[in-house]
């Protein structure tokens, strides 16, 4: 299990109150979107630790990675732990990718990616993290926002939106926002 250093926990708090906040700002938000949203910036960031070269890619691309498979997994250990802590219990056994991501998000990825990028690197910046870092305290944040929502959104589903997220982050070719 990866371990996070404290940085990482302050930051994941710093990064669930930002992501809410600006996306609460978006008339008609769900939670549903809210989640997803918040996981592809985990995949986001981890993606960007290991595609630093791919600059060339056009923003939206999908890119199959040996390294995104293989790091990928921890920001879904991340999430459940952190869900475990906060006292939600998630079956991981029962999540269903095809149907989790049934309801239609709000934003595209991209979307998700250019709104909410601009006001996570800052926080990434403030408290020191790489790219793979902050993409772990990014997971930890998303269960945070998972927890915040528990009314609105089973945290079945919401894993459920949450692992789905993670997958199309680590996969799909950012905007170049930020190098």
């Amino acid at each position: 299990m990866t371990q996070l250093r404290r940085e990482q926990i302050s930051a994941a708090s710093a990064f669930a109150e930002a992501a809410l906040q600006r996306l609460n700002t978006v008339s008609g938000m769900t939670m549903e979107t809210t989640v997803l949203a918040s996981a592809r910036m985990a995949g986001t960031f981890l993606f960007r630790s290991y595609a630093h070269a791919l600059s060339a890619i056009s923003p939206g691309t999908v890119l199959m990675s040996q390294v995104a498979n293989e790091n990928g997994p921890n920001l879904v250990g991340l999430l459940s732990n952190a869900l475990g802590r906060l006292g939600l219990s998630i079956d991981a056994d029962h999540i269903d990718l095809k149907t989790s991501n049934a309801a239609t998000p709000l934003l595209d990825f991209l979307e998700s990616q250019r709104l909410l990028e601009p006001v996570l690197q800052p926080i990434r910046e403030s408290f020191g993290l790489s790219q793979q870092e902050a993409a772990y305290a990014m997971a930890v944040a998303t269960a945070i926002l998972i927890k915040h929502g528990e009314k609105k959104l089973a945290a079945q589903a919401a894993f459920g939106l949450a692992v789905f997220g993670f997958i199309e982050g680590t996969k799909t070719a950012p905007d170049p926002v930020f190098n």
